[in-house]
């Protein structure tokens, strides 16, 4: 008798409920009674635990190109997953969210993927835009994109595999993707996309055959995030913040949650604290003359990040909300996660491989073809005491395509 294959079902229920999701599938690996109990308690969520970094594709570590690596910081080690096709190799991540990565594929269509259970969800077609056309030789297949940007602009072209790197600027989910037993289907999200030309927002729930336009006007959204309440809150340019009711009715509904903040050439993020205050971090990127100093080979390096301002949302009796500079070291109990992943604060009492007070930062672009595949990305932790970037552990620059992306592993 296997003493340990023969454990209570509850025992080892208690057991799997303290493991972080690496340890989680070692457990299911040891033997079928543990398996079983880790698919019976497989909705029940870990402790408290950092993001990994979605690493750029190494063909010596995943030489199929239908495995990704992934850098736990916890762990100091990375992990290769293996991914169902399209080949994850040919994917760009324009999004991440609840543990789910939002992924262009190599027709620049859009797909939901779990690194860590290989589940997959396919959006709505990119053709569903009605100023993006497509089209298609005898067998459907399609061989150059169209985008229409007005009636006086003739269409500009673009391949296929081209067009995403334009038309997607971010992506964001609402909540986790639901499957029930009786049903193949998905449900229980949405999924919010700023998108190119000018930065619009659009939005798909579960189950959607097209994409729904939101209608505004002069408004450049830069960010988004869903908040603890389950709204989502959408960043403008000059640093307006609205939430938005998709739920209510065929036409979205905003209201306005705080006001501009003003004009920054800059990148801009949305963060949302734990105890619900929001905050504003502005990145400003110079460029760089000479080879990165981490870099071990000679590749092209375009920028980095410089400085790094925060402002956070205050409560002003005679004015309302307004943005502050945010001072001092407040956030000395959160460590952020920005990027094109929905942007994340992480308690570091409960992750003790973070440091307090940092920003842990992916490129996020602007993108293009050439620099996804030449040009290193701008990746590293900004210390906001000591105000300088360095190196984040797990990035060793080898590698560029697809760029680095933060991801919070999850089996559900």
């Amino acid at each position: 008798m296997n003493a340990w294959s023969d454990l209570p079902m509850e025992l080892l229920g208690s057991i799997l409920e303290r493991l972080p999701v690496a340890d989680r599938i070692r457990f299911a690996a040891v033997c079928s009674s543990w398996r079983s109990a880790s698919g019976a308690h497989l909705g029940c969520p870990p402790p408290p635990q950092s993001p990994w970094l979605m690493l750029p594709f190494n063909p010596t570590f995943t030489p199929t190109g239908c495995a990704a690596a992934f850098f736990s910081l916890a762990d100091r080690k990375a992990y290769r997953l293996p991914l169902p096709d399209p080949p994850v190799s040919d994917r760009l991540v324009v999004g991440s969210s609840h543990g789910w990565l939002v992924t262009a594929d190599a027709n620049s269509e859009l797909h939901l993927l779990n690194p860590l259970t290989g589940e997959q969800v396919r959006l709505p077609s990119i053709t569903t835009f009605p100023f993006v056309d497509a089209v298609r030789d005898e067998r459907g297949r399609v061989t150059r994109y169209s985008l229409c940007f007005g009636d006086d602009i003739p269409p500009e072209p673009f391949e296929p595999d081209r067009l995403r790197y334009f038309f997607y600027e971010k992506a964001v989910l609402s909540s986790t993707p639901s499957r029930s037993s009786s049903s193949s289907s998905w449900g229980g999200y949405t999924v919010m996309l700023i998108h190119n030309p000018l930065f619009g927002l659009a939005f798909a729930r579960a189950g959607d055959e097209s994409w729904t336009l939101i209608d505004t006007p002069s408004l450049y959204w830069v960010d988004a995030i869903c908040s603890s309440s389950g709204q989502f809150l959408t960043l403008e340019s000059m640093g307006r913040v609205e939430t938005w009711e998709l739920d209510g009715g065929p036409l979205p509904a905003s209201t306005l949650v705080a006001p501009r903040l003003g004009i920054y050439d800059c990148s801009k993020y949305l963060v949302e604290l734990p105890r619900g205050q929001l905050l504003q971090v502005y990145r400003w990127k110079d460029p760089v003359q000479s080879n990165c100093k981490w870099e071990p080979r000679p590749l092209y390096v375009e920028c980095v990040t410089s400085r790094v301002k925060v402002f956070r949302l205050k409560v002003d009796d005679a004015k309302g909300c307004v943005w502050v500079e945010n001072e001092g070291e407040n956030l000395q109990e959160f460590a952020l996660f920005l990027g094109k992943n929905s942007s994340m604060c992480v308690k570091v009492r409960e992750c003790p491989e973070l440091r307090g007070n940092c920003i842990y930062l992916t490129d996020d672009g602007s993108w293009s073809y050439e620099k996804c595949h030449e040009v290193v990305p701008d990746v590293g932790v900004f210390d906001l005491k000591e105000k300088s970037l360095k190196p984040c552990g797990g990035y060793n620059f080898q590698r560029i395509w697809p760029p680095p992306a933060w991801v919070i592993p999850t089996v559900t």
